[in-house]
């Protein structure tokens, strides 16, 4: 594939960008009203597994970058997501359960794949890591996987945790159906830079 067409083929928006970086420090021991309010709200929001989400993503390594819009969809381990490159270049699918991955590029090419990183990595020069992202873009940490530096707001809202080789940080959230879901989010792993604007959510009931 193109150096043009992977890393998703243009400069970063600069609106995309704005008012979307990570938060400033908070108190790494909230207040224990702000904790009892976070144990609700990961109890509540942990079995949701069937969610839709569109949005628009900026990725930014070293000097290269570029944005897409994307469209995902969540149904317990299995996902679609959709990034659709701007300026008609085209859309790539990728599909996943836990029997294997799969990409679909703009002209129609597929390849599979046990690991989506080096799926994504060959074909797109970056990586979004779905498997803990399903939970990030809800605004928890991956159940089970140890965690550090998780900061929350005086709301009992996660708005900074480091996880998994990545630090994620919610910038602003949105009402959802009566819960605060995020809108921007800003994820970091290594020298790759993430930052994802959620326009529209749409949550399975459970």
């Amino acid at each position: 594939m193109s150096a043009r067409r992977g890393l998703i083929v243009c400069g970063l928006i600069a609106g995309l960008l704005a008012g979307c970086s990570a938060p400033g420090p908070k108190s790494d021991t909230p207040p224990d009203f702000a904790q009892t309010l976070w144990a609700k709200r990961r109890a509540a929001l942990a079995p949701q597994e069937a969610w839709t989400l569109d949005g628009r993503v900026a990725v930014q390594r070293g000097s290269e970058g570029g944005q897409a819009r994307i469209h995902w969809v969540q149904k317990g381990a299995a996902f679609e997501l959709r990034i659709i490159a701007p300026l008609g270049q085209g859309t790539t699918v990728l599909r996943g359960s836990p029997s294997g991955v799969s990409l679909e590029t703009p002209d129609r090419q597929h390849f599979a794949a046990p690991d989506l990183a080096a799926l994504m990595t060959t074909h797109l020069r970056w990586n979004l890591p779905v498997a803990g992202a399903r939970y990030w873009v809800l605004g928890l940490p991956v159940p089970s996987h140890p965690h550090t530096g998780l900061r929350l707001s005086p709301e009992g809202l996660m708005t900074d945790v480091a996880q998994d080789g990545w630090r994620i940080s919610v910038a602003d959230y949105q009402t959802v159906a009566g819960t605060q879901l995020p809108r921007k989010l800003f994820l970091l792993g290594g020298d790759l830079e993430l930052r994802m604007v959620i326009s529209q959510w749409l949550i399975a009931p459970h």
